[in-house]
């Protein structure tokens, strides 16, 4: 599940705008460091303050969220048909078919965002994220990983500054507003695949693959937002 519906469904069960936007964070902290990630025990303080306990409660929801999410038909089946659609169409990409799971989620997110409608979205986004921004995400950081890694001082200092300063830049661009309403069409989803394969080392789409990539998957939306619609029906509260 990628972090826009992580988000929305989060906000929906948890009744918090706060812990909705939190939900996204587990795969913002990827982004900005792939070292990072929800720890399995962590060390949790025994009473919160109140915006930490909804930021935590937001990233709980996303691992139960994804453990459900990953083996739901909905899921499952329309990686498998985007896998086969992306291997007939024979686009000369390596290795496209690998990132049919990614491309998938980022189709669920691009309805998301065709249901909801994009200022709205954006609204709630930016409001989520400003009223956890600061120390309560900070802290959850350093529940689930910073305080669970072996002290070496002038490293972690720096792996964490490094850390939060890339974080920054992702949260504002977010906010920026390009970024989400790309997922809405075929041309955008391509867009944000090609940065998730360059982090691979994978090179460019040439101007003929982007084209047919985004025509393939334009000719998936409807497929998308009927999926969606399953997904929010069936998801269950966590």
């Amino acid at each position: 599940m990628n972090f826009l519906l992580h988000r929305h469904l989060a906000a929906r069960d948890l009744g918090s705008a706060a812990a909705g936007a939190a939900a996204m964070l587990p795969d913002l902290w990827r982004m900005a460091d792939r070292r990072v990630r929800p720890s399995r025990a962590p060390d949790r303080p025994a009473a919160p303050p109140p915006r930490l306990a909804e930021v935590l409660a937001g990233i709980d929801h996303h691992v139960a969220a994804d453990r459900w999410f990953h083996a739901a038909p909905v899921f499952v089946e329309g990686e498998r048909r985007l896998a086969a659609a992306l291997r007939a169409a024979a686009l000369g990409a390596p290795r496209l078919a690998l990132f049919a799971h990614v491309l998938w989620e980022m189709c669920l997110d691009g309805a998301l965002v065709r249901r909801t409608g994009l200022a709205p979205l954006l609204d709630d986004l930016r409001a989520g994220l400003e009223a956890i921004d600061g120390a309560p995400t900070e802290a959850a950081a350093s529940i689930h990983h910073f305080q669970q890694r072996a002290p070496s001082p002038a490293g972690a200092l720096a792996d964490r500054a490094a850390f939060e300063s890339r974080l920054r830049r992702i949260c504002d661009e977010l906010t920026r507003g390009p970024w989400i309403a790309g997922y809405q069409d075929g041309a955008g989803l391509v867009l944000r695949l090609s940065g998730v394969r360059a982090r691979f080392g994978m090179p460019p789409f040439t101007p003929d693959q982007h084209a047919r990539l985004a025509a393939l998957l334009d000719a998936l939306a409807a497929s998308a937002d009927q999926a969606l619609i399953d997904l929010i029906h069936t998801a269950p509260k966590h």
